[in-house]
């Protein structure tokens, strides 16, 4: 729903009154499907207002975190939204990890423009510097960043959330 991230960003990030009103567009949807993505990292820290397993609401960037804490080494998790970084950071550096979260400087900008082609090449440039610099695994923290994995062979492709979240979708039958 680009105008809720539109107003979050504006605000500069999930404000409460922002909050409630997605939480109750989700309480509002719940009961027409089996599950509810949330996957706008921005957005998604109103999923954890949903923690009962009938809730069946995820969010994308907490299966990426886990995914990237579950790797032997360190890991990089890019961000092309300034408004997510709070958000994704808290999420995916907790103690004990070996996560960096990197914003990859222009990618939103060129993204908000209507440039993809240069947002995609300033992403895939983002995922090569990380592993140029050591990471093991490479998280795409926006789904926008989605394409970009698929330049990449099998054993260096970035995980991203709309991946993850089928994979899980599928898992839980």
């Amino acid at each position: 729903m680009p105008a809720l991230l539109a107003e979050a960003e504006r605000s500069g990030g999930m404000r409460a009154e922002l909050r409630e009103r997605i939480a109750g567009l989700i309480r509002s949807l719940r009961p027409q499907f089996d599950a509810l993505l949330i996957t706008c990292s921005t957005l998604a820290p109103v999923a954890d207002d949903f923690t009962h397993p009938s809730d069946r609401v995820m969010r994308t960037d907490r299966m990426l975190a886990s995914a990237l804490q579950q790797q032997a080494g360190p890991t990089v998790a890019l961000c092309a939204a300034e408004s997510t970084l709070a958000a994704t950071r808290e999420l995916f550096c907790q103690p004990g990890s070996e996560v960096e979260v990197w914003l990859v400087a222009q990618a939103w900008a060129a993204f908000r423009a209507g440039e993809t082609a240069r947002y995609f090449d300033l992403i895939n440039a983002a995922v090569q510097q990380a592993y140029q610099q050591g990471a093991v695994q490479v998280a795409l923290a926006q789904s926008s960043m989605t394409p970009v994995a698929q330049q990449f062979p099998v054993s260096q492709r970035p995980l991203t959330g709309p991946h993850l979240a089928l994979q899980a979708c599928y898992d839980r039958g």
